[in-house]
């Protein structure tokens, strides 16, 4: 392989490949915990989405140094779960593809790089995809923003909406959180649930970084409920290996020592992000638990000096119903030659995604 070459400077930029995040230089000012060194480090160990191939790579900007995470993904069960909700009837992909980031990042892309740096990451990437064997390169998660940008200097050959989160802004009081719910009836109903799941005997665990090993059994078993066949999205590896990423905690909702529900979520800066729920989002509009949970969890934020809430996929159903904004988050693919047949899939994939949405909004 030649990956790990240094390429020359293009429009006063330069890259180069690295097997290991490790012995990188650390993240100055990350916009999010997805784009830490400490996540792509974490991510190295995790087994539930299985990796043919990792590679970093790691752009020089004058004196900016930018890091771009690359994997060719063997199985992600992330993407099988999108392609079952899509209800498509075959596999999308014929070969293994290289994804930067992981899937698993809610927010992707470079935010703060100049269009020179992201054409460079597409271009590096796409050559990394073409000598593996990939069909495509997928610069995953983009928000509206980084989307905006990525196509200016590298236009797709197809996108794809494979998720939102939603943000809002918190205040400094529950009260005026509450306020702002857009109407009496969501929140008389989120007080609601509240109130159902305190006389339930529910309390809040706040569980940080390593705290959160001694809960694994519990949350392992919420990841793949009794009875269901088919395997979890997140993976207990998963929980085991994002302890180690600064600003993680495990907010849980317990009945004595037994987990009934749960975040995994993400201190950083001044805003918190839940970037998964331990249980079951088909059973989160019948159960108390995520519902009261939620209210906790913004209770706790605000406590926390948090400015901003961001809700990551398939953690609270219909968070637009409390106000919540929507934030699209579009994956652009960079095919490795022309395939008609791989973008008639890509276009059904999404027209099943959009059919999915609107039954389940």
């Amino acid at each position: 392989m030649t990956v790990t070459s240094l390429r020359p400077r293009l429009h006063g930029v330069s890259s180069s490949w690295h097997p290991s995040v490790s012995d990188l230089p650390a993240d100055r000012h990350p916009a999010t915990p997805f784009h830490t060194a400490e996540w792509a480090l974490a991510w190295q160990l995790v087994r539930t989405e299985q990796i043919s191939t990792r590679q970093h790579l790691v752009l020089t900007d004058g004196p900016h140094l930018h890091r771009m995470s690359f994997a060719q993904v063997h199985t992600s069960p992330l993407w099988r779960a999108l392609e079952a909700a899509a209800g498509v009837p075959r596999c999308t992909f014929d070969t293994d593809v290289v994804c930067g980031p992981s899937l698993y990042s809610p927010y992707g892309g470079l935010p703060g790089a100049r269009g020179p740096v992201l054409a460079e990451a597409v271009d590096r990437g796409l050559a990394l995809a073409r000598e593996l064997g990939s069909d495509a390169l997928m610069i995953t998660n983009l928000p509206p923003a980084e989307r905006t940008l990525w196509r200016e200097v590298r236009f797709p050959d197809a996108e794809l909406v494979l998720g939102r989160s939603h943000r809002t802004r918190l205040g400094t009081t529950l009260t005026g959180f509450l306020a702002r719910i857009p109407t009496s009836q969501v929140r008389n109903a989120f007080c609601t649930a509240h109130r159902r799941g305190q006389q339930a005997g529910l309390t809040l665990t706040a569980a940080r970084g390593p705290e959160l090993l001694p809960h694994l059994p519990q949350l392992t078993s919420l990841l793949r409920p009794d009875g269901e066949r088919a395997p979890s999205v997140y993976g207990a590896d998963m929980i085991a290996s994002l302890t180690r990423v600064p600003g993680v905690v495990g907010l849980l909702a317990q009945d004595g020592a037994r987990t009934r529900d749960g975040f995994l979520a993400f201190h950083h800066g001044r805003a918190l992000y839940l970037w998964a729920a331990v249980g079951d989002i088909a059973r989160a509009h019948t159960s108390p638990a995520r519902g009261w949970l939620m209210y906790e969890t913004v209770k706790y934020a605000i406590a926390s000096g948090m400015q901003v809430l961001d809700i990551g996929r398939d953690t609270y159903p219909e968070p637009a119903r409390l106000g919540m904004l929507p934030v699209a988050l579009t994956s652009a693919l960079y095919l490795t030659r022309h395939n008609p047949r791989l973008i008639a899939r890509l276009s059904a994939l999404q027209a099943g995604l959009n059919q999915h949405q609107l039954r389940t909004s």
